[in-house]
């Protein structure tokens, strides 16, 4: 019992779930990133992607979550009133008017493509009733996400205690995406309001006025005040393989373009290296012999259950490393589903992922035979000695 207490106690401290962004490669003025693989989830690079940032009009990913979550129907339309577009001088809007019949999809395109304050407002009166109703709404479904370091004020990003992190805004928007609804929304560039006012999503104006591919960020949300500097969360597809990333505070310049310079880096340094899931540890393949304490059988061979892949480039492919840490020793104390120790794959020290090794069968403790037993197999045994010794007799007298 102690044996296996001592064993639970050092497993307490595995962080379970590991899966560790590596420092990014190229040079960005953006104070924190995170870029993630948009169909596992995997971190594959970051800066600073867990430091609370000001989210400006990032905001706005959490109101469109909450309101698609909220909200049975986005094609009910709602009449605009005062307090939907009132207290928003200084900050950009769609133009939507008192008396305008607009539906949720209309004011979810105007609060992404243009990320219109007046939509967003809009949405969160209609949405909850008041706008400390959907504030509340908002950091109850960030709670719900485990965005343990978001906190949102207002439904555009207005207050600078709107906070969140590159790494949480990338968990938000990889969740958005899950809708298809949002999707279309996200990946689209213009699109016209039922009121005929047209909304527009500028980053590929950007793109272009740099002399960059207006198609390689295929979705986008910015953000930006004085004091969050510029925000970009984009997705990408190249190659095949489908991308997040969160550029925070990028530096300012002249044409307020520096978040998409940015988030165009990244990209590119994954466009001209050869990226893709690298199985790692194959289903199947034999880890470790455990020896069996006190028990019926010796030894417990435990294998690896599932192909364990991790997105790589060919360099780094080359430089992984596959670090056991299992137990070396169980008994029958162990019960089936017992973590016996995890795999690490790590990259120049660094944890990538992190592989679990559970018990899946039942271990037998090896009991003594009781004296009743022992006395019942020295009988069998005498009985058997006494039998063959009479055959032996009987033989000689008919000899």
């Amino acid at each position: 019992m102690i044996k296996k207490l001592i064993l639970i106690f050092f497993f307490l401290f595995i962080p379970l779930n590991v899966t560790k962004a590596l420092a990014l490669p190229v040079e960005v003025t953006a104070d924190s990133v995170a870029l993630i693989n948009a169909d596992t989830g995997d971190f594959i690079y970051g800066k600073n992607e867990d430091k609370v940032e000001i989210m400006a009009s990032l905001t706005k990913l959490m109101t469109a979550y909450a309101v698609i979550n909220n909200v049975n129907d986005l094609n009910t339309k709602v009449t605009i009133t005062e307090a939907d577009i009132a207290n928003l001088a200084g900050f950009t809007c769609a133009g939507i008017k008192v008396g305008d019949r607009v539906s949720y999809t209309d004011l979810l395109y105007a609060l992404i493509l243009l990320s219109a304050a007046d939509a967003a407002q809009s949405l969160a009166y209609h949405t909850s009733g008041s706008l400390n109703d959907f504030k509340n709404l908002m950091n109850d479904e960030a709670q719900k996400l485990g965005l343990t370091k978001s906190h949102f004020e207002d439904s555009y990003g207005g207050d600078d205690n709107n906070v969140s992190t590159a790494r949480e805004m990338s968990v938000l928007l990889r969740k958005c995406l899950e809708n298809s609804t949002f999707k279309k929304i996200f990946t689209t560039k213009n699109y016209t309001l039922s009121t005929g006012l047209e909304v527009k999503n500028y980053t590929p104006v950007f793109a272009q006025y740099h002399g960059l591919d207006p198609d390689l960020i295929t979705g986008s949300k910015s953000g930006y005040t004085p004091e969050a500097g510029l925000l970009l969360a984009s997705t990408s597809t190249i190659d095949g393989q489908n991308y997040i990333l969160v550029t925070c505070k990028s530096a300012l310049n002249e044409k307020l373009t520096t978040h998409v310079l940015d988030s165009y880096k990244v990209y590119q340094y994954i466009k001209d290296h050869h990226y893709e899931n690298r199985v790692i540890l194959k289903k199947g393949e034999e880890l470790k012999k455990i020896k069996v304490d006190e028990s019926t059988t010796s030894e417990y061979i435990t294998y690896v259950d599932k192909d364990v892949s991790v997105f790589l480039n060919d360099e780094e492919a080359s430089r992984v490393k596959v670090e056991p840490k299992i137990v070396e020793e169980i008994n029958s104390e162990y019960k089936k589903g017992d973590i016996l120790g995890y795999v690490d794959i790590t990259l120049d020290g660094e944890v990538l992922k992190s592989y679990y090794v559970y018990l899946n069968d039942e271990i037998f403790p090896y009991e003594e035979p009781s004296k009743v037993v022992i006395v019942i197999i020295i009988l069998f045994v005498f009985f058997i000695i006494l039998l063959f010794t009479l055959n032996i007799l009987m033989f000689r007298q008919r000899t």
